[in-house]
């Protein structure tokens, strides 16, 4: 029902009491509906599986909670840009692990404004997520990556775009505690460094996909500096990642956008020493590595 915005909610209502064995339902960009809507949905489709809900302003906690009570099911939930939201998961935080959707896979979360790094505390009771993602969760920290870190320590995709907040701190809990993780993106992360990195590069040997889109701090290509004899040399946060790339199981490594210096500039020696390593650059600064299936 995706884009369906002439459907009030009272068509929902009726179609989620005559329909109540839907698995999978998209609501998306319906922008009209309200909790009476949500609320609805939630009582009735106790067999749901796949929820999809992008850009459904006018939902609130009330909606999400019934939700996440009745629908024990649940694989797959996208809440992307439910801006009013400011908690997501089964219950109070006193819910039996019993009574919680404990199927959950997969959690989108992007856009959610609201939340805050208190929202731990709900996730914490999904024991089977594997993906998460809180790209554009602006008011997130370093604490909510120490706590989720902490608590949901199986997750092998995590998404955290736009998080500006977050630091090294965030990059040395997630190598330390997710053992499984595979791939991580913190591209328009502003506040992470190489050094930070070099760490969770060296520490998490499991991650293959690593997305730094548009992180400029970086300075992956460093520019040309002259010394007093007139040598050009380069500082670029490039050659800095090139020892822990070597001893990591990186296949996709995204530093688009991660220079400082215009006109970009190319780091040739950074380059040759990428593609030694047997990256292969599919476009200017996006590598991507070869692997053999075992």
């Amino acid at each position: 029902m995706k884009d369906c915005r002439g459907v009030s909610d009272d068509g929902i209502v009726q179609l989620v009491r005559s329909c109540n064995r839907l698995k999978v339902l998209d609501i998306s960009h319906m922008h009209q509906l309200t909790d009476k809507s949500g609320v609805a949905i939630g009582q009735n489709l106790t067999e749901l599986e796949t929820f999809h809900g992008r850009d459904n302003y006018k939902v609130t906690n009330n909606s999400v909670d019934v939700i996440f009570q009745n629908c024990k099911k649940l694989v797959q939930a996208t809440f992307w840009g439910c801006i009013k939201l400011t908690h997501v998961g089964p219950g109070a935080v006193t819910t039996p692990p019993d009574l919680s959707p404990n199927n959950l896979v997969l959690l989108n979360l992007w856009g959610c404004i609201g939340l805050t790094d208190d929202c731990v505390a709900r996730l914490s009771t999904l024991t089977n997520l594997r993906s998460l993602c809180v790209s554009e969760c602006h008011k997130l920290t370093d604490k909510f990556v120490l706590d989720i870190t902490q608590t949901l320590p199986q997750l092998l995709h995590l998404q955290m775009r736009y998080l500006k907040r977050i630091t090294d701190e965030s990059l040395n809990a997630i190598s330390v505690r997710l053992s499984e993780l595979f791939s991580l993106d913190v591209s328009f992360c502003t506040k992470l460094t190489v050094v930070g990195l070099n760490e969770l590069l060296m520490g998490c040997r499991t991650l293959s996909e690593l997305r730094l889109y548009s992180c400029t701090q970086l300075n992956v290509e460093g520019g040309q500096v002259t010394d007093g004899g007139g040598n050009s040399t380069r500082t670029g946060g490039g050659r800095q990642l090139v020892q822990a790339l070597r001893h990591s199981s990186l296949a996709f490594l995204d530093l688009r956008r991660c220079q400082q210096h215009q006109p970009f500039s190319r780091d040739e020696q950074f380059l040759n020493t990428m593609k030694d390593l047997g990256y292969n650059e599919a476009m200017a600064y996006l590598f991507i590595k070869k692997t053999e299936v075992k």
